[in-house]
């Protein structure tokens, strides 16, 4: 394979109180790796490949706040900040401190369809007030960043999509809802305003373009991107932030309205090794560690 060449001067200041800033400064010339590699014990999806561009100069700037508590998975989404613990515990930020809400899930999300969840028998509910309404189906992964629209994983790792004529005004007592089955198997499924991206149990990545609130399961063709994940999410805005087997944490480059699939990865240098999972909104990368330790993340 060609070679990657990557010189680093990394300037790290931290203190032993949050918030702690990270000021990552990088000089790359010739070559840059700039997709993930396959993960663990895998082979490359296909060949290597590399972007050569012009030597250029830049500086990446992180302030990285550690925030109080302890969770397994977050979703930031429309300004709201939700999360689980390892107890199942279910909890939302307001402010600075975080208010615990009623009920068990394993997994939260928050986006433009609203507030959804799963439990451990991956039973789906709604926030719909202050209460968590029963939704008829079945999701060990759930994602409302879509347009309205809600999406996810099942046990079986069937991906399904719920349109928004079944979303935005479900109350419980709805008739049946309108669940889509999308073909293929994913682990992990998310979706922004204009695409949806997963990971299957072999960290392949896809991506699946045209999709809207009405027509959510898209345009029925699923783009395999090069390089490897273990888990993915995709903001309000169209970002796309992943972390790989290895607990390292990329950003998708250059997604848009007109190319949802981007142009290639980067990596975001901030604990690397120790994430496990990441959600983005208006500008905050929220990160889990392995630990459960929490970290919202500013560009400066």
């Amino acid at each position: 394979h060609p070679v990657h060449v990557l010189k680093l001067s990394l300037i790290c200041h931290s203190t032993s109180e949050p918030p702690h800033l990270y000021f990552f400064v990088f000089h790359l010339s010739l070559l840059c790796l700039t997709t993930p590699p396959p993960p663990p014990n895998q082979p490359p999806l296909h060949p290597l490949t590399t972007t050569p561009f012009k030597s250029f100069f830049c500086l990446a700037a992180y302030s990285c706040k550690c925030v109080p508590g302890a969770l397994v998975q977050i979703d930031v989404g429309v300004g709201q900040v939700f999360g689980v613990n390892n107890d199942d515990s279910i909890f939302i930020r307001y402010g600075s401190s975080w208010t615990q809400l009623p009920g068990k899930l394993k997994h939260v999300t928050v986006g433009p369809a609203g507030v959804w969840g799963a439990n451990r028998e991956n039973h789906i509910f709604k926030l719909v007030g202050a209460d968590w309404v029963t939704v008829p189906g079945n999701l060990k992964q759930i994602d409302a960043g879509g347009d309205q629209f809600v999406a996810g994983a099942n046990h079986g790792d069937a991906p399904f999509c719920l349109p928004k004529e079944n979303t935005v005004g479900y109350r419980k007592g709805n008739s049946a809802l309108n669940w889509r089955q999308i073909p293929g198997s994913l682990k992990y499924y998310s979706c922004g305003p204009y695409s949806c991206w997963g990971v299957n149990n072999k960290y392949q990545i896809f991506v699946k373009k045209g999709v809207n609130s009405f027509n959510c399961e898209g345009d029925g063709h699923w783009q395999l991107i090069h390089g490897g994940l273990s888990m993915i999410e995709v903001g309000s805005d169209g970002s796309v932030y992943g972390v790989d087997p290895a607990g390292k944490v990329f950003r998708r480059d250059s997604t848009s309205a007109c190319k949802p699939e981007g142009t290639s990865w980067t990596q975001i240098p901030l604990y690397s090794g120790q994430v496990k999972h990441v959600s983005y909104d208006l500008g905050h990368l929220w990160l889990i560690l392995k630990d459960d330790n929490i970290f919202d993340c500013t560009d400066l």
